[in-house]
């Protein structure tokens, strides 16, 4: 398959006006992105790879200097290109899927990196059912990042565990327990902000 798109993003409203961390002069985004894809699929494989290739003029980025003054700034012509590759797998009860995503997100003036965007994501699953309940194991994984467009404030690279349970029961009930970041990884997606730690969700759903 193949695709090309034009698209307009507008500052929100607390991108102009926050109090301290705004900017009333930003402009609008606008894009232009082409995306090749090949598919395979059969009942047990599945797999994918697709090219990509994003053309952004003012695209908007927040940014914060030394003395941490931080507002919203536009990038003249920023570039995001790149590929991603994918792949399913169902052996039995037994599914995984995978997906690696490597690109080169940059400044057209500089040549760095854009501010917090990494270079390489990659995205594990893993599902299983024991009895009526099914379970799954999930790694995300990104590399480094820079905070800030001279790419001096570098951020490191993480992976995370995310741990699924769900049990149906009855027609249309469904108890499940989500535990996120379940080894408690220290990680930040912008400098000096903490994300959050290990964290369990539990709870009920009903389908009608």
């Amino acid at each position: 398959s193949a695709s090309y798109g034009t698209a307009f993003k507008a500052p929100t409203f607390n991108d102009l006006y926050y109090p301290g961390f705004s900017n009333p002069d930003l402009r609008a985004e606008t894009a232009r992105s082409g995306e090749l894809a090949l598919r395979y699929a059969s009942d047990a494989v599945g797999a994918g790879v697709v090219a990509y290739r994003n053309r952004v003029r003012d695209l908007i980025v927040f940014e914060c200097d030394a003395d941490f003054n931080c507002a919203p700034q536009n990038v003249a012509a920023a570039t995001l290109q790149g590929i991603t590759l994918d792949a399913r797998l169902h052996r039995g009860a037994t599914s995984l899927t995978a997906s690696v995503d490597l690109q080169r997100p940059q400044d057209d003036a500089s040549g760095l990196l854009l501010p917090r965007r990494a270079r390489r994501h990659a995205a594990l699953v893993v599902a299983h059912p024991f009895g009526p309940v099914r379970v799954s194991a999930e790694l995300a994984a990104s590399a480094a990042r820079f905070d800030d467009a001279a790419n001096t404030r570098r951020m490191g690279g993480y992976a995370l565990l995310n741990l699924l349970a769900e049990w149906p029961f009855g027609t249309r009930w469904t108890a499940f327990a989500r535990l996120n970041n379940a080894l408690d990884k220290h990680y930040e997606l912008a400098a000096d902000y903490r994300t959050a730690g290990a964290n369990l969700f539990a709870g009920l759903r009903w389908r009608y």
